[in-house]
């Protein structure tokens, strides 16, 4: 059985889920391969090769929804008639995230025959602290490895057993509008003196959305709301708005940076 692995990461959760899910799957002649989204934003077609048995989509949950890259991937995918399964990481509550990925593959010709929701660590400092404790991170580091083993088994199967939750008509959200239009992230991005101009930040977003000039960082208006940039700054430079200054940073632990750059 081949089975491609789909991803889109900021602070590594949703990454390292994709490789929990791969080591799981590489058994008995399985064949698991795990590639980024971010490396599909060109604009082109995305073909699926004809041998490939099951299609993943790991990503995180944005104000209860599909991030707008994972959208966009979905939208420009040529999809062939396969089993089709999504994870959604999460902090508070998945929402309407899976239901509406399957909206998007339906308008395909597809569906989710799978999905699941993974409680993973927060890493939301906008105009809330939303990140978790150690000890709450620890507990959800547990629980990820034993549900992936029961996700593996069913994706193995491709037994389809539907979309975990129920579909709440009333907690339906557009994440990018709601992220530029009341949280206006891409607006509030700021850097402290501890900036050494590493260019961590530059490197580490999905979009290439940031660059460094001569005097200044500048964030221009293709963010993917993922917060890279801010929680792998080795000096905490890069703030958002009044909140994050008081914030830990996270990211997963089983992440490299050289991965999460590779993700480009």
């Amino acid at each position: 059985m081949k089975t491609l692995i789909t991803y889109f990461s900021g602070t590594g959760n949703s990454l390292a889920v994709s490789k929990d899910l791969a080591r799981e799957l590489n058994v008995s002649g399985n064949v698991a391969k795990v590639l980024p989204i971010a490396k599909f934003c060109d604009g082109n077609l995305i073909g699926i090769d004809a041998d490939t048995d099951a299609i993943g989509v790991v990503f995180p949950v944005y104000c209860h929804d599909v991030p707008d890259i994972v959208a966009i991937f979905v939208n420009r995918l040529e999809v062939p008639d396969k089993y089709f399964f999504s994870i959604a990481t999460y902090n508070l509550d998945p929402g309407n995230a899976l239901f509406n990925l399957d909206s998007l593959l339906k308008k395909k010709g597809a569906h989710l025959s799978s999905g699941f929701h993974i409680a993973m660590p927060g890493n939301a400092v906008l105009a809330i602290d939303l990140t978790t404790t150690d000890d709450e991170n620890q507990r959800r580091f547990v629980e990820e490895k034993r549900k992936i083993k029961t996700i593996a088994e069913a994706v193995r199967s491709k037994k389809a057993i539907g979309i975990e939750g129920n579909y709440n008509p009333s907690d339906t959200y557009d994440a990018k509008k709601y992220l530029d239009n009341i949280y206006k992230v891409t607006e509030k991005f700021w850097v402290t003196e501890e900036c050494n101009r590493c260019e961590i930040c530059v490197t580490v977003c999905p979009k290439k959305n940031i660059e460094m000039t001569s005097d200044k960082i500048v964030w221009h208006r293709n963010c993917e709301y993922c917060l890279a940039c801010l929680h792998w700054c080795p000096k905490a430079a890069i703030q958002n708005g009044d909140i994050s200054q008081s914030c830990r940073r996270y990211h997963h632990p089983e992440v490299s940076l050289k991965e999460m750059v590779a993700q480009r």
